[in-house]
């Protein structure tokens, strides 16, 4: 009989291999197939742990988003340019790996799809950006707000395109300078 945390750990196997395949693939084209190969397990057994392919879908484009980078910042009692730092050097981490980057992308394709993600988008847009504009700026202000805003934009923008001539440690600082001078 297997225990809990084996079955977790089959679980993170199953999910970790199904980000790899919907990254290449997409979230549609990829077959289950696949990823049941990537993940050394049965068809039947992924559909053990996830109901359906669209449960699965959700679980991998929720773990795409930087929700739990901003979370983890947030929990971690920075305030000022110390909590964008910590952002800013997660967004460089997490999406520094190509999967994480492509799953991104094809997740924000899914807001319109599943009630889930739009939910997840937009605590990300608006809960988040709130409380990070309060650490940032003693106060959740709409000009807060839309310069955190222009720093969430901005890293998306460097992640997306790294440029060749501007390391990340720099544009995160510079970013962070530009977006606290208001």
């Amino acid at each position: 009989m297997i225990g809990y945390k084996e079955k977790e750990l089959v679980k993170e196997r199953i999910i970790l291999a199904a980000m790899r395949v919907f990254s290449r693939y997409g979230f549609f084209k990829a077959p289950v197939h696949l990823i049941a190969k990537e993940a050394g397990v049965s068809k039947g057994l992924i559909f053990w742990y996830f109901r359906s392919k669209q449960e699965l879908i959700i679980e991998v484009a929720k773990r795409s988003l930087p929700l739990e980078i901003i979370d983890s910042c947030l929990e971690s009692g920075l305030n000022g340019k110390k909590i964008l730092e910590c952002i800013g050097k997660g967004y460089m981490k997490k999406y520094k790996n190509p999967v994480q980057r492509s799953l991104l992308l094809h997740t924000m394709s899914l807001e319109s799809l599943y009630k889930e993600i739009a939910e997840k988008m937009n605590s990300l847009c608006e809960e988040k950006t709130s409380e990070v504009a309060e650490r940032v700026f003693g106060k959740s202000s709409i000009k807060g707000k839309v310069a955190l805003r222009a720093f969430f934009g901005g890293l998306m923008c460097y992640i997306l395109r790294r440029p060749k001539d501007i390391p990340e440690e720099t544009f995160v600082k510079n970013l962070i300078d530009i977006i606290t001078c208001i």
